[in-house]
């Protein structure tokens, strides 16, 4: 049987229609307005051609990047590209375009970039569905008020914040220096232990508590406070232990102490002898007997401020500006605290490469180590009035001693709706495995009284 062969859309002259071609349109599936977080994206579209007509369909693609959205820097995308539909292309082909957004680690506002498609005049095609577009990244570093002045402000109306922690149900613990008590902050005030019931607790000090050198938490949510009263002329601190239930104790009492972490039943405090620790070092008390005297890890030529522990039990500080030679404005580990302890270097916050700026003086007024993400890492606060930007919160890679700048007091200040920021006075800063940071602010300076929460931050 012979085969048939059947032509369909010729003309009369039994070629190729003429109209082919004539009516090109690619046409675009973007919508108008697309917004994404940095976490989020990429973002596609496609490009559809329809009755091709053999022939090369180039469409351009142009970027307005003044919205703030960097091509290559914040859209992986090149500022002007062409995207091309060859010869050979049939009707219903089609382009797909991806838009990578960049997840950095700046603060930013939200930022834009605009997207004009076109086809070159000389080419016989068109261009249907959104033309133009513009992509909104927005910025997934998150700032917030936590508690306000009214907020925080207790019934004695002494308001203030300082040596915060955060237990594991989400409530941030800190000590109110103005009022004398320990007070808790989760979507509301509540008083864990009133001024009068601290004094009466710490009965070997005849002054009125109100300063606070330190805090810690346990793994059952008992926090650990060095408490003093700044009319004693002797500095003496009071290891006082707030249980999570329970009465309070105090575990011990030492003059120029420091610092405090916990772990694994171990109390562990920094000293300085200058201020009438029995050295200048590391020291312990266990976390369950009441009116213990201190016993020394370790010493060494160091001038130690602030403390934390490691998951492998080292503990880390920063030794201040007057430390022994080579250890000025370090931050130092003990390893093996309970067993064979050694002091080591471990990192300098202020060395070539580092974002943060040194000062005169104890810079670093807060050490909170944090897991993140499988990694562990010392989140750092540097009270450095030299920086240009204010006071530093930063990041130090345990594994390879990287620093890594968070955020700063400019920054904070423009993200949050309070009025300027001023340190709360000693650890002023609580960190959270989940990457939260909350900070304390006191009215002094031109700062107002507030904790505020930083999230996302940590590489």
């Amino acid at each position: 049987m012979a085969g048939l062969v059947l032509f369909t859309g010729c003309d009369s002259g039994g070629g190729v229609p003429d109209d082919i071609g004539a009516s090109t349109t690619v046409t675009s599936s973007a919508e108008s307005n697309v917004v994404l977080g940095e976490s989020e994206g990429p973002y596609t579209f496609d490009l559809s051609i329809s009755d091709p007509g053999f022939k090369d369909v180039p469409v351009d693609i142009a970027v307005d990047p003044s919205g703030g959205a960097t091509p290559g820097e914040d859209i992986l995308f090149p500022a002007d590209t062409t995207i091309r539909f060859p010869e050979s292309a049939t009707s219903g082909n089609t382009r797909s375009l991806d838009l990578p957004i960049v997840d950095d680690e700046s603060i930013e506002d939200n930022e834009t970039a605009g997207f004009t498609l076109s086809i070159p005049d000389s080419v016989d095609a068109e261009l249907s569905g959104t033309t133009s577009f513009a992509l909104t990244i927005e910025n997934n570093d998150f700032f917030e008020v936590l508690a306000d002045a009214e907020g925080l402000t207790p019934s004695s109306g002494n308001t203030d914040a300082h040596c915060l922690v955060q237990r594991s149900n989400g409530e941030v613990v800190f000590f109110n220096s103005n009022d004398g008590g320990i007070f808790s902050y989760d979507n509301g005030l509540t008083a864990e232990q009133s001024a009068s019931n601290l004094n009466s607790d710490i009965s070997a000090e005849t002054n009125t508590i109100d300063r606070c050198d330190g805090v810690a938490k346990d793994d059952n949510d008992n926090v650990y406070f060095l408490l003093r009263s700044s009319d004693n002329s002797s500095g003496t601190d009071y290891v006082y232990k707030l249980p999570a239930s329970g009465s309070p104790a105090v575990l011990g009492s030492e003059e120029g102490l420091s610092g405090v972490a916990h772990n694994n039943g171990t109390v562990y405090l920094a000293g300085v002898a200058f201020d009438g620790a029995p050295g200048d070092g590391f020291f312990s008390v266990n976390d369950t007997d009441e009116g213990q005297s201190i016993s020394t890890v370790v010493t060494g030529d160091v001038d130690l401020v602030r403390l934390d522990v490691d998951s492998n039990g080292n503990l880390y500080a920063f030794s201040g500006e007057f430390a022994g030679t080579g250890r000025n404005q370090k931050i130092v580990r003990v390893t093996d605290p309970s067993g064979s302890p050694t002091i080591q270097e471990f990192a300098d916050p202020y060395g070539t490469g580092s974002p943060l700026v040194a000062d005169q003086g104890d810079n670093i007024g807060d050490i909170d180590i944090v897991n993140r993400n499988g990694e562990e890492f010392l989140v750092v606060f540097n009270g450095s009035f030299q920086a240009t930007n204010g006071e530093q919160w930063a990041s130090i890679r345990i594994a390879d001693q990287s620093i890594d700048l968070l955020f700063n007091r400019s920054q904070l200040v423009a993200n949050t709706p309070a009025g300027g920021f001023t340190s709360g006075f000693t650890e002023p800063t609580a960190v959270n495995d989940d990457g939260e940071v909350f900070a304390a602010s006191r009215a002094a300076f031109g700062g107002e009284y507030y904790l505020a929460k930083v999230a996302d931050m940590l590489p």
